[in-house]
């Protein structure tokens, strides 16, 4: 879902890119997608920069604080938050996300 809503960047001189969503290197690219080559100065100026960890940890709050609606969206909430348990775990939000987890379970 989140490859195909996202241009790339290949810059492989950004300073930036080991901490930006958007950076790929040139082998993992796929016929199809669409990449930026901007260098840095375009890329502030254009706010193109997405912090991976700023990115993960919103991605992780928002399904902690995200109330489903219906059946439907309490599954696929459930299944969004087991696959950000790993991550979560980075920024110390495992045991709120294994509440939720289990909250969702029990409803």
């Amino acid at each position: 879902m989140l490859d195909n809503s996202l241009s790339y960047c290949i810059n492989e001189k950004c300073e930036k890119k080991d901490k930006c969503l958007r950076f790929k290197e040139k082998k993992n690219i796929n016929i199809g997608e669409t990449y930026l080559a901007l260098d840095e100065e375009e890329c502030s100026k254009n706010n193109c920069y997405i912090n991976k960890n700023e990115y993960y940890k919103k991605m992780i709050l928002d399904a902690i604080e995200k109330e489903p609606k219906d059946n439907f969206d309490r599954k696929f909430l459930l299944n969004l938050c087991y696959s950000l348990l790993k991550k979560s775990e980075e920024f110390n939000l495992d045991n709120k996300l294994k509440q939720k987890i289990k909250n969702l379970e029990n409803s």
